[in-house]
């Protein structure tokens, strides 16, 4: 892995969100680059701007000049590194955004799709039932077949 980079953005939401702790108006999504042999992969992660300083100075020297093949060796060496920084919270979104743009990195190398490459190398069975929104009133299985409540079967020819 030759470079990464982080950047940090502050992203406007549509509408105001929040929960019994905290009310928002905009979400932190921190961006991480990292570049081998002409490819870019990406990861990012939602949390603090101060997520983005664990990446640079942490994280980024474990995994620059490393094979971008071996993303499990970049995960154990970035998981060893923050032992004493701490594990949970920003640290994790930190690893878990490099992490995820390794994966990434890796994937556009072998030219496979993400999907692909982390383990879904068989189709993906189709349903034989349409989604439907459900509530606790429609649990019961339709006139349909064996589709639950109100939704219709899928076609699968």
């Amino acid at each position: 892995m030759e470079h990464l980079s982080v950047s940090v953005y502050r992203v406007p939401t549509n509408l105001p969100g929040g929960d019994a702790t905290l009310a928002w108006d905009a979400i932190t999504l921190v961006l991480v680059e990292v570049t081998a042999a002409g490819h870019t992969g990406l990861g990012w992660t939602y949390g603090s701007a101060a997520t983005a300083p664990v990446v640079r100075d942490e994280l980024s020297g474990l995994v620059t000049g490393h094979d971008a093949f071996d993303v499990p060796a970049a995960g154990d060496r970035m998981s060893r590194a923050v032992r004493n920084t701490g594990r949970p919270g920003i640290a994790a979104g930190a690893i878990s955004a490099v992490d995820t743009a390794l994966w990434d990195l890796k994937a556009r190398l072998l030219g496979l799709p993400l999907v692909r490459l982390l383990g879904s190398a068989r189709p993906v069975p189709r349903s034989r039932c349409t989604a439907a929104a459900a509530s606790p009133r429609t649990t019961t299985p339709s006139s349909n077949g064996n589709c639950a409540g109100g939704a219709s079967r899928a076609s699968t020819e």
